[in-house]
């Protein structure tokens, strides 16, 4: 899986180019920075996209999406939360640390949340994936094979700190 400060590093780049309100002009630009990155980045990418989208699984995060509209299913709330992925760091940190803060903006600057409906954010780094290895080429296998690295890697990093310990 991608680093958490890589993928944060490579949203901000996109943030500094485009915003959500063009969501076209994100979608290329950050094809563009994710097609500068390896393979197994790219699926790491999605990997890290899926989990932090899967962390703003709450109450407060489901209750502002059906008051938006935004809950009639599984696949309609994911969107939202790629929105709030999308719109950076600050922005997701606020939501998911601060129950209050996705509230307040419901009330006061809805505006703000209209953005957090994307639909396509999470299309974009298979369709890199596909641009890079040809379109015969298994995502399946390359999101599984990240997950596995991902895994492999955690294991020694918990070994080189408990021989740190030692």
């Amino acid at each position: 899986m991608m680093k958490e400060q890589q993928f944060w590093d490579i949203i901000q780049t996109t943030l500094e180019h485009s915003t959500l309100e063009d969501d076209m002009a994100y979608d290329e630009f950050l094809a563009k920075e994710l097609v500068k990155e390896q393979v197994k980045d790219i699926a790491g990418f999605q990997l890290r996209l899926l989990e932090l989208r899967r962390t703003l699984d709450s109450f407060e995060v489901i209750k502002t999406a059906q008051e938006l509209g935004y809950y009639p299913s599984r696949e309609v709330f994911n969107r939202f939360c790629n929105g709030i992925v999308a719109s950076g760091k600050t922005f997701y940190n606020n939501v998911k640390n601060n129950p209050e803060f996705i509230k307040t903006l419901l009330k006061e600057e809805p505006v703000k949340l209209r953005y957090c409906y994307y639909e396509g954010f999470s299309l974009i780094a298979p369709n890199v994936f596909h641009e890079k290895k040809g379109y015969d080429a298994d995502w399946v296998s390359a999101l599984k094979n990240a997950q596995r690295l991902s895994e492999l890697n955690k294991g020694k990093d918990h070994d080189s700190e408990k021989s740190r310990e030692l």
